[in-house]
């Protein structure tokens, strides 16, 4: 497969490739950095909660940003224009029910994975269907950014799939299994950097071949302006079934059910740096990471209609001649920045910064779920942490070698990146998220309502893609009630997650309201309604202090031994500003805030010491596990 338009010589080539194997390196010595910050399985997967909430958000936006972004939606600005944005800045409605109902609940009860919540919810049944349905959706995720970064790199340099997937996923397999979540935030953080860059730079050299922002609107057609498509012209991308399925059930399952994403807000210190993380994301990176992957496809759409207008090419730049969309990015960057090998390589690379990002968060992810929901309860049920941190290295080793299978599988298939994406992900997400939804809040939702109402809505809407009949008897009834009598397809991609939500959701309810109510100690803690009793769980006392109290930094650590290994003591002045008592669980942290809390951990508040305001005191180990270093100052805050 080669790239039409896009014409490398072969010392172009050379470049492109050395700047490819370059950040390879680059990258895997950067995440293999961070493996001595994995000393248990908890900082493995979780880091041991411990980052402030610029560094989880601001990594998130590489993990946001597959591979197939660019290439998607590049394709779809060209195609659409500003429209290809929507599936970017549709989250909005579905972030007070996170925020305020869905974080606090798994953060504050203490849940490793979406099906330990499910086992606590409900039970191991319930749990293990959840499994099921949640591995189906990251391992999918893990195979298409796998596949779409194998086909751009067989365009660009000739390389042949079934060796540039493998490749790649030895690398990113490689820091992913000895680095974990510390490796997987940083590595993200450099990355997300690194992306932002390189788009802007193909967007910047995209005005300037056309004559600056002004020329590009001005070029731009009418219908390329809007925010929004056609209702329901196009099966593949239209504005009604876009809400109704992506947005209503891919962005609850992208918030709600992504255990990469989840992890990433379990990492942080606390709730509020959750919402703070949360907040940045849907104001700032959701929107700007829209523009970054989407723009080169609106410059794209005006640079060949100038370029038609004007009967050649363009002052500066050869013809551009884009005889398939999806390679639009791709030859857009490479004529706009005037064939040059060098910074075309930089930018391919944040293609593979992209994937990279995204796959990794993946693979650590589902590495989690392996543990936690398999091994741990069902093959090794009491071993030492060590045991478990070489078991989730091994479990990551294993994740990455299944992407990598099923990445093989896309290859060959019809079809947009569009489609072929949402129509897998509209398959299975639409029973596991409507099950979330109703667990976490409606607290008289039962086990068997849970169970049966997962395999039923999973099973039928699978049905519904194999069976013309099915589709016409049941999904024909919601579309045409939703978008219209008259369509012009019925090959429904989005519409198919919305029917799975409502039978789920249908049975669900029915199914709790006929049958006994459970024991509401079976739901403390893991309900909306029951978040005090998270939180009394998650300090380990049923006295909550939530009064603000003041940071308190440059404090000089003393050791004293008599102090358990999750404890500290600070003077009564310090005591005071904190707002804190005893037994209150205290963050303390490396006093450099550019660190983000790598250096950290949380403990407890001892009885207060008689010595300076500025001495805080620890056991020796206590020291250890936070990682701080000799000299360093410390600063502390009380969580509550």
């Amino acid at each position: 497969m080669e790239v039409q338009g896009l014409n490398l010589s072969m010392s172009a080539l050379i470049t492109v490739a050395a700047v490819l194997v370059v950040y390879f390196i680059l990258i895997a010595w950067f995440g293999g950095f961070f493996t001595k910050f994995s000393k248990d399985v908890n900082d493995f997967f979780y880091s041991g909660q411990r980052f402030a909430w610029w560094l989880g958000a601001a990594s998130m936006i590489a993990t946001g940003i597959g591979s197939y972004s660019y290439l998607k939606y590049s394709q779809q600005g060209m195609e659409t224009g500003l429209s290809s944005a929507m599936t970017y800045t549709n989250d909005w409605f579905i972030i007070p029910f996170f925020m305020f109902g869905w974080l606090p609940i798994i953060y504050f009860s203490r849940v490793k994975s979406i099906p330990e919540y499910f086992a606590r919810r409900f039970n191991d049944t319930a749990r293990y269907i959840a499994l099921v349905i949640i591995l189906a959706y990251m391992l999918f995720y893990i195979g298409y950014n796998l596949f779409t970064m194998g086909v751009a790199l067989q365009g660009l340099l000739g390389i042949s799939m079934y060796w540039s997937i493998p490749l790649v996923t030895l690398v990113l397999g490689g820091y992913v299994t000895f680095g974990g979540q510390t490796a997987v935030i940083f590595t993200d953080l450099a990355q997300g950097i690194m992306l932002y860059i390189a788009g802007g730079i193909a967007i910047i050299a995209g005005l300037v071949a056309l004559g600056g922002i002004g020329e590009w609107w001005a070029w731009l057609p009418v219908t390329h302006r809007l925010p929004f498509v056609h209702l329901f012209n196009d099966y593949q991308f239209n504005t009604a079934e876009l809400f109704w399925g992506e947005a209503l059930a891919g962005s609850i399952a992208f918030t709600f059910m992504n255990q990469g994403f989840i992890m990433r807000y379990l990492a942080l210190k606390s709730v509020n740096e959750g919402r703070k993380a949360c907040i940045f994301n849907v104001l700032f990176t959701l929107p700007f990471s829209a523009i970054i992957v989407g723009a080169v496809g609106w410059i794209a759409k005006s640079l060949v209609i100038k370029q038609a207008a004007m009967g050649g090419m363009l002052e500066g730049i050869n013809a551009i001649h884009i005889e398939n969309y999806y390679h639009t990015f791709l030859i857009v960057a490479w004529e706009c920045l005037k064939q040059n090998a060098l910074v075309f390589g930089f930018v391919v690379a944040a293609l593979s910064a992209a994937l990279m990002s995204t796959v990794d968060t993946l693979i650590n992810a589902c590495a989690a779920i392996g543990i936690y929901d398999i091994y741990k309860p069902l093959i090794k049920k009491n071993a030492s942490e060590r045991h478990y941190l070489i078991a989730a290295r091994w479990m990551s080793a294993l994740i990455a070698l299944g992407g990598l299978f099923l990445s093989f599988s896309f290859i060959g298939m019809k079809g947009s990146l569009m489609a072929i994406h949402y129509k897998g992900i509209m398959l299975i997400i639409p029973a596991l998220v409507t099950t979330i939804f109703l667990g976490a809040f409606w607290r008289r939702f039962n086990t068997k309502a849970a169970c049966i109402s997962m395999v039923f809505g999973a099973v039928l809407t699978f049905v519904t893609e194999f069976s013309p009949f099915m589709t016409d008897l049941l999904i024909d009834p919601i579309a045409n009630f939703v978008l219209g009598a008259g369509l012009l397809s019925k090959k429904y991609i989005y519409m198919r997650a919305l029917f799975g939500m409502i039978v789920t959701a249908l049975v669900g309810i029915i199914i709790t309201l006929v049958t006994a109510r459970e024991s509401d100690e079976k739901t403390k803690g893991l309900t909306i309604c029951t978040l005090e009793d998270a939180k009394k769980i998650y300090k380990g006392s049923d006295r909550l202090n939530e009064t603000l109290g003041k940071k308190i930094g440059h404090l000089e650590v003393e050791f004293d031994q008599s102090l358990k290994e999750d404890e500290i003591s600070v003077s009564n002045k310090t005591m005071e500003a904190l707002k804190a008592v005893t037994e209150d669980m205290i963050y303390v942290e490396d006093h450099r805030w550019w660190l983000g809390g790598l250096r950290s951990l949380h403990t407890k508040a001892a009885q207060a010491h008689n010595k300076s305001d500025s001495i805080i005191m620890m056991n020796k180990k206590t020291w250890e596990n936070g990682l701080f270093l000799d000299g360093k100052k410390l600063k502390i805050e009380k969580i509550f």
